[in-house]
């Protein structure tokens, strides 16, 4: 262990002594003991089952904070770090070497945190909530708990190993206050059910909160096998049609841009990008020849081509958490003026996903080029989409795709073309 760190924890745990014997004296240890028991137990209990998870980042939510903001509310300050202390005790089922040291450190964390953010909610309550539910009070109570916690743990992260990656308070902070504004509301939630219903009703409301949990981490688990099977179709994609290789996961970034300029909600836009990652798919049960053809193909083999939507549509429609977004697949060569394929619907018949991805798709191709047609310029891509406005491609798409070019968003795939080219270049 570096010296720096040994300093800071011999600091720590000599202001924990003192802190704790000073509350003693000054608060007393006169006690309601059923319910220190109650939440001392529902403490373990969380602390050792349960942990909620932000489905938009990859920050957990611990419930340690919602159950000990009502203990800010029944206890005096000393009580409440006692009962923080031991509740955020995790008992550990598989054989480690226990680590004195730290867990020392975490009790004096949770001790500290807890106790000055409970003395500050016995200060602020009359002068910022009087008789009335203590809102305020909590909050500010909250931020105290929520400042010293996380900034004695920054530090012992930032002391603990060289190799650890160093970030700025303020950023850790940032990050940390989203599950902030969740632990409050929750603790108002279990504080207002324990004053107003009792221990019953209070029970029942963590009982729910437990649901609530599974629920949105079994959807979790949901959203990380769908980006598996998006991810394991898109290798077979590419490692079918070597040509093509990245074709799918461009036109998904490019799928990115559009959605983004149509201020689509962000489910929307995840669902298409999603399909468009593997908007190929059907092209598996297409003959390598005809995928592989530097030629121009015959009306055969381009009948054959144009079916790799149905292809696509048929693999995927009994994967459960794809088949509500298959049209998109099933129609993304359909054309403004109903002259695609496999249906020949027009307009806004034809899903805004599919509208948006046969936009995408087609400027990939401009890019990049295929075997039998040259890559286009920048200028050439953008009178090209315009010609096109309102006969392949929805208009207003094609006007926004013609601004996200102008702005730049897809100077990257021409940087990258234009140094293949030096290179073919170089060899001829």
């Amino acid at each position: 262990m570096d010296n720096k760190l040994k300093i800071y924890l011999a600091i720590i745990y000599s202001i924990f002594l003192i802190t704790l014997i000073v509350f003693a004296f000054k608060f007393g240890l006169k006690i309601d003991l059923i319910n220190f028991l109650f939440f001392t137990i529902i403490g373990v209990l969380i602390s050792n089952f349960s942990m909620f998870f932000n489905s938009m980042t990859e920050i957990s939510t611990s419930m340690n904070l919602p159950i000990i903001i009502p203990t800010f509310f029944l206890f005096n300050p000393f009580w409440v770090g006692i009962i923080a202390a031991i509740g955020t005790v995790g008992v550990k089922f598989k054989k480690k070497r226990f680590i004195w040291y730290k867990f020392l450190f975490n009790r004096a964390n949770f001790f500290l945190a807890s106790a000055f953010g409970a003395w500050t909610f016995k200060i602020s309550r009359f002068y910022l909530d009087g008789n009335n539910f203590p809102f305020l009070s909590v909050l500010l109570a909250v931020l105290v708990y929520f400042f010293i916690n996380n900034t004695l743990v920054y530090i012992v992260i930032n002391l603990s190993s060289e190799n650890v990656n160093k970030f700025s308070l303020f950023n850790y902070f940032r990050e940390l206050s989203k599950n902030l504004i969740v632990s409050y509301f929750l603790g108002l939630i279990l504080l207002a059910s324990f004053i107003y219903f009792g221990k019953l009703f209070f029970s029942l409301i963590i009982i729910l909160l437990f649901i609530i949990k599974d629920f949105f981490y079994s959807r979790l688990q949901q959203m990380n096998s769908y980006t598996q099977i998006i991810e394991s179709f898109l290798k077979v994609i590419d490692s079918k049609d070597h040509y093509t290789e990245g074709h799918c996961e461009r036109v998904a970034n490019y799928t990115y841009h559009l959605c983004n300029e149509m201020n689509l909600s962000r489910a929307k836009s995840e669902r298409i990008i999603s399909i468009a990652k593997i908007h190929d798919i059907g092209k598996i049960y297409v003959d390598d020849d005809i995928l592989r053809s530097s030629k121009k193909l015959s009306n055969q083999e381009y009948s054959e081509i144009q079916e790799h939507t149905k292809y696509g549509y048929e693999l995927l429609k009994d994967i459960d958490i794809l088949n509500n977004d298959l049209d998109i697949m099933l129609y993304h060569h359909e054309r403004w003026d109903g002259r695609g394929y496999p249906v020949g619907i027009e307009g806004e018949n034809i899903p805004m996903g599919a509208r948006i991805l046969a936009v995408c798709d087609s400027l990939d191709v401009m890019i990049t080029g295929r075997s039998y047609k040259p890559p286009m310029t920048k200028e050439e891509i953008i009178e090209e989409f315009k010609e096109c406005s309102g006969k392949q491609f929805d208009p207003e798409l094609t006007e926004k795709i013609i601004k996200l070019i102008k702005k730049g968003f897809f100077d990257d795939g021409f940087k990258n073309k234009e140094k293949i080219r030096e290179i073919e270049l170089s060899y001829n």
